[in-house]
């Protein structure tokens, strides 16, 4: 039994594993070998004996808990001391909590209740409920996706107060890749066809102002004092169809998909904070490690933090507010190894809400801070 269950840890290894980061998956795949040191009132002739099982977890994003947890583990002929031996199956179901140690080290915290079920049951060896709780360590491999894994945990049965002790080893693999892009529907557009009306010419002017003629102007409403090209239109420095003027990441390269305000329109950093606080929750550290990720992976990539406030408090305090929590945010990016000349923090206070300050939930959105991707 115990090759079997070797086999197949190495066959999931090899049909689970994965060229991009565990971050990016759903669910979470992990064969693992473990020990058992039983409670000696057992009778079991070894009170260390070993286990194999698979696990599966599901991610969960923006929760105060990480994973969900199904696992099944199994232990073969078992042998009692007064002789006779027996199987013993395990099935648990944990809630797992992360915590970040480093880019690629991490701990996790484990609480949850399973099933014993022995399969020739002796003295206080019985089929019995139980409590499991534990701590561990991972180390996320970079580039393939897997994740190494121990953890020690302490299962405790609702029957004879049977308390064992319990160590893992596993190698998780990531299953079922997210897809954050929304598809939308385009309705084609119906153009009707128009007459052709004869244009009579007229004496050519300059209508926006701007110092290029009507005739050559291919931007005829230019905004008053604006700088334009020699065709009348704005200048769009590096090409990215966002004009100066709106540009907040000015230095695109050729070709690079943007947003709205010209820059990289890739990763979303999104944070939240709670009222007259610069303080980042920890369910937002997900989403900084991949921001982190992606600027690791195309290092001539730079970022600005903005944040912002709410309308209470006076210019004054919520600008320098603002300005710590863009600080908050640049520091958490230092400490997963970012450099810190890649990044500008700026504090725009309350001058740039995105919904109504008269209401609780309007305030509350407009305490965040976003993050925005520029070469």
């Amino acid at each position: 039994m115990k090759k079997i269950l070797l086999t197949s840890i190495l066959a999931s290894s090899v049909i689970f594993a994965a060229s991009n980061p565990s971050l990016q998956y759903s669910y979470e795949v992990t064969p693992f070998a473990a020990g058992i040191l039983s409670d000696s009132k057992i009778g079991l002739e070894d009170d260390h004996y070993f286990n194999g099982g698979i696990s599966l977890s599901k991610n969960l994003d923006g929760k105060i808990i990480d994973q969900i947890e199904l696992g099944f583990m199994r232990s073969q002929s078992v042998e009692y001391k007064n002789g006779g031996n027996t199987n013993l199956n395990r099935l648990f179901l944990n809630a797992i909590k992360k915590y970040s140690i480093s880019q690629r080290w991490g701990a996790y915290g484990i609480l949850g209740i399973g099933h014993q079920d022995v399969s020739s049951e002796a003295g206080k060896n019985e089929d019995s409920p139980f409590f499991n709780w534990g701590l561990g360590l991972r180390y996320d491999i970079p580039f393939y996706g897997i994740a190494l894994k121990s953890d020690i945990r302490h299962l405790i049965s609702t029957k004879n107060s049977r308390n064992d002790v319990m160590y893992t080893f596993g190698m998780a693999m990531p299953l079922g890749k997210k897809y954050n892009d929304v598809i939308e529907a385009k309705i084609p557009e119906v153009v009707e066809k128009e007459e052709i009306e004869a244009i009579v010419p007229i004496v050519d002017g300059d209508d926006d102002n701007d110092d290029v003629l009507n005739s050559r102007d291919l931007c005829p409403n230019s905004l008053s004092g604006v700088v334009v090209d020699r065709n009348g239109c704005e200048l769009d420095d590096d090409n990215d169809s966002v004009v100066n003027r709106l540009d907040k990441c000015p230095k695109t390269s050729e070709g690079v998909e943007v947003n709205k305000d010209g820059c990289v329109a890739t990763v979303q950093l999104q944070i939240n904070f709670d009222s007259n606080s610069d303080n980042i929750k920890d369910l937002y550290s997900q989403e900084i490690a991949q921001f982190a990720y992606l600027l690791k992976q195309n290092t001539k990539l730079k970022a600005t933090i903005e944040a912002h406030t709410d309308s209470r408090g006076n210019d004054e305090y919520n600008q320098k507010l603002s300005q710590q929590r863009a600080n908050s945010t640049l520091e958490a990016l230092k400490d997963l190894n970012i450099d810190a000349s890649r990044l500008k923090a700026i504090g725009y206070g309350e001058s740039q809400p995105v919904a109504t300050n008269s209401t609780k939930e309007g305030r509350a959105k407009n305490r965040r801070v976003t993050g925005l991707i520029n070469q």
